[in-house]
């Protein structure tokens, strides 16, 4: 019997199942991203060819249900490795839960479907820290060297808009590479990887610098009467815990 052909919305959306059938596979049995890539460069190259796409997509659903159905059975039949290995699996499968439950209050800001989900948790703490708490720093900075038209706080602005906003525009101008490697076919995983890192330890340093920014205003100046020591606290407690969250407490500069 013929294959029936697949509209251009049907294709679309088998697509996008298969791409995250491969996103459930390498997340919940810790394999490579270059799976993901391979099925990536697999279909840019049949629509290149103009190969059956129905009759191609058929294949790969096959295959990565295949992968998945091949690891459910070796996890049924019990662990195939060594006790010490399996246990330390077993922690790291609890470490990895943990932590996408810490940084999971965090508003996620789409970037692209393929963004790394660290990176759009990330961009959602920048914004939520530019919404909730950027305007306040005005009047808790007011009467100290850090005031907000400062040399330090002017350039402290500067970094969170270049890492993090995104009013009236797609991505913050950090991002935009990010995001074209994304859209690229094929896609130079190793690069995609190295950026995501980058822009991570970019945004740590950002956190860390404004927390030890803020600790040494209220050291300095908790004495004075008209310094707002309770907002600062809250924004201090927001960024402390953006750090801790997102395991960045050890991402600093080198003094």
């Amino acid at each position: 019997m013929q294959l029936k052909k697949l509209t251009p919305g049907e294709i679309k959306n088998v697509v996008e199942k298969i791409r995250k059938r491969y996103d459930e596979y390498i997340y919940k049995y810790f394999k490579p991203k270059i799976l993901k890539g391979a099925f990536e460069d697999r279909y840019l190259s049949a629509l290149r060819d103009k190969v059956d796409i129905s009759s191609f997509l058929l294949a790969e659903i096959s295959v990565i249900e295949e992968l998945i159905k091949k690891e459910e059975e070796r996890i049924s039949t019990g662990p195939v490795f060594p006790k010490k290995q399996a246990e330390k699996k077993s922690i790291a499968d609890r470490v990895l839960k943990e932590n996408r439950e810490k940084i999971g209050k965090y508003e996620e800001i789409f970037i692209h479907q393929d963004a790394r989900y660290e990176v759009k948790k990330l961009l959602g703490a920048l914004n939520e820290l530019d919404i909730k708490y950027w305007g306040g720093l005005a009047g808790v900075l007011r009467n100290t060297p850090y005031s907000m038209n400062s040399a330090t706080m002017i350039n402290m602005e500067a970094q969170l808009r270049y890492l993090g906003n995104i009013a009236n525009i797609s991505v913050p101008q950090r991002l935009e590479r990010y995001l074209s490697m994304l859209k690229a076919f094929p896609r130079d995983y190793h690069a995609l990887d190295r950026e995501e890192k980058e822009y991570i330890l970019e945004v740590s340093f950002f956190f860390h610098d404004m927390a030890d920014l803020l600790e040494m205003v209220a050291a300095g100046y908790e004495e004075q009467e008209k310094f707002n020591k309770k907002d600062l606290d809250v924004i201090i407690k927001y960024i402390s815990c953006v750090i801790s969250d997102f395991r960045l407490k050890d991402l600093k500069r080198k003094k």
